[in-house]
Order: C-alpha cells, then structure tokens, then sequence
C-alpha cells in the first residue's frame, strides 16, 4: 500500500487498524494503547476535512552519487526456476582510499530482487579467487524490501580501500514470467571520520531443526577483543523464523518476539552500547517447523543452513564502530597482556 500522503493511506485505515489490533504490525511489537485509540478513531471518522497531505518523507530517498557502479549486463531470471546466489563483480577504479558517508542499492528489477549484498573486496582477498571471504572483506551495504538509503552520521563512515572492488551478491527469485535486472550501486563520500563503522556477522551455521519442532533454539556468540560501540542491528531468518533476541554485553539490543520474513529492516540503537574487550555479543533464536507455521514449505524436514528461502539462516549483522586508524582484525585479534 502507499502511504505517502493521508489521501493514499485513507483507503487501507481499516486493514491499518485490524493488523495492529492482531499485533501483526508493526514488527516485534505492538503499538502503546494511546496510539491504537488514534488508529481506532481514524479508521472509524476520517478527520473531518483531511485531503491530500504532501509525504513527510521522499518516497525515493537517494544519495549523492560520487560512484556509482552497475551490473555490467543484465542478467535474466527464468521464469519458474530455482536461482543460486550470483556474485557481481564491480570494479571502483579507485587509486585512493575513500569513506563512505552514504550507499543506496537500487534494484533494476524489484519484482525478481529478493534481496541484495556488497561486499568489499581488497586486492589481496581471496574471495571469489579460490577461498572465503574474510576479514577485510566485510558487508559495505544491503538491499531488503523497505529500505533505501544506509546512512551514517557525520563522524562514522564505512572504508572503500584502493584498489578494492565491490561483490554485489544478488538473490533473485524467479517469478511466472522471465525477467532480467540490472541492478546499480551508488556511493556518497565523505570526510576522513572519528570512527569507522565495521560490520560483524554474528552467525550460526551448524544447526538442524527437527521436524515438527514448534520452538527450536539455535544461539551464536562472538566475543570482541577490543572495546567498541555497537551501533545496529541487523537481524536475518528465513520462513521459519519465529523470535531473535541479542544481547551486547548485558544490554539487549534487539528483542523480535514475533520475528516476521518481510521485515529484516536494520535497528540503529538510540543509544550506542559501549563493550570492553572480552565482552560477548549473543544471539538467541527460535525457528518453527511445525504445522502452526504458516509459512513452513515443509513441516516432515530436517532443515539446515543454506541460502533458498526454504531453507534456513541464523545471523545478527552488528554495526560497531572503532578508531578510523584501526584494521578490524583488531576486533578478531585475542590480546596478549
């Protein structure tokens, strides 16, 4: 539904009104009963001359596009069919080392786009060479249905090194018709910052949901080895996600009682969590295999990691920032004292 102006949204008051009264909206929890009075007042009198209000927010946010890099051809999906992940490489040409204030994802083709990764690749990576991804080659930015822009106040900015390449990791779900898309990256630049922003990917990969399980728990845990701030969350299941909880330290930086496969929006904390080397970051799920789940493809199977949507993943990307000057592997490194 639109909801960029009180003309668009006025039509769907009543589906508003009963999807807060279920507490399917919004995500991880209901509304305070003060707001849910208003909702039942609207859906039931319109306010008494409302037209059509201009939208709070631009209905396509954007950013300044200092570099911008697009798939290099289209690439089709075939109708009805089942797509690995494709990775994209897209080279920046960059001869120096940039910040990045700002990146927008821009799908070429919405309908296909189940969602979108760039990653970093150094030069001396090994990623998509022969080996894994690893420490430098950390998520710069994603696509998920709702989001736009990714932008980190003045002060924090993610680190595009010189020479590295952008891997547009992309999941396309097959529709009834062929399509393609061509999907665009576009990055902002800004000023050396205080702190650099660093993603981590607080992940399980070695579970197995039983059939039939109504509430299955699955945790992860990374300790860091060096203080920092946690910033955000990000928090990622599939179909049968029912809750994620995670912990920073002792502080709870993410409660989803009723985890929802539409809504994997990113959680920027009010207030920053501080962590002293040696603290835990925790991440709690439940996953539902049962025959209650709607959503399950298949109740009777013993469900593991793995990319399609009927299968399954655990993981919590964590923003956190650190020095400007300092490698993340600092955040990896065990200390010696």
């Amino acid at each position: 539904m639109a909801l960029g102006s009180y003309a668009e949204a006025r039509p769907f008051a009543k589906a508003i009104r009963d999807a807060v009264l279920r507490e399917s909206m919004p995500p991880g929890g209901g509304l305070p009963p003060t707001e849910v009075s208003v909702l039942r007042q609207w859906a039931a009198h319109p306010a008494p001359g409302a037209g059509a209000r201009p939208a709070a927010l631009s209905a396509r946010p954007t950013v300044r596009a200092d570099l911008s890099l697009r798939m290099p051809t289209p690439f089709a999906v075939e109708s009805g069919t089942t797509v690995d992940y494709q990775h994209f490489v897209l080279p920046t040409g960059l001869g120096k080392p940039q910040w990045i204030q700002a990146i927008e994802i821009r799908p070429g083709n919405r309908r296909v786009v189940h969602h979108a990764v760039a990653f970093v690749r150094t030069a001396r990576s090994e990623f998509l060479r022969g080996g894994r991804l690893s420490v430098e080659d950390e998520v710069l930015g994603t696509y998920l249905p709702g989001e736009g822009v990714l932008r980190w106040p003045a002060g924090l900015a993610k680190l595009l090194p010189a020479g590295a390449e952008i891997v547009l990791q992309m999941h396309y779900t097959a529709t009834e018709k062929a399509e393609q898309d061509q999907t665009e990256v576009r990055l902002e630049f800004g000023p050396p910052p205080r702190e650099r922003v660093y993603t981590l990917s607080v992940a399980q990969w070695e579970f197995a949901i039983p059939p039939f399980a109504k509430s299955y728990p699955v945790t992860a845990e990374f300790p860091v080895q060096t203080g920092v701030r946690v910033l955000a969350v990000t928090p990622h299941m599939h179909l049968r996600g029912r809750s994620m909880r995670v912990m920073a330290g002792e502080a709870l930086i993410l409660d989803l009682p009723r985890y929802r496969f539409d809504w994997q929006l990113r959680r920027v904390l009010h207030r920053p969590v501080e962590l002293a080397a040696g603290e835990v970051i925790r991440v709690e799920a439940t996953f539902d295999n049962s025959r209650n789940n709607p959503r399950n493809p298949d109740p009777a199977a013993t469900v593991r990691w793995g990319e399609q949507s009927w299968q399954e993943m655990m993981v919590a990307f964590v923003e956190v920032a650190i020095p400007a000057a300092w490698p993340p592997t600092e955040i990896y490194r065990p200390k010696r004292f």
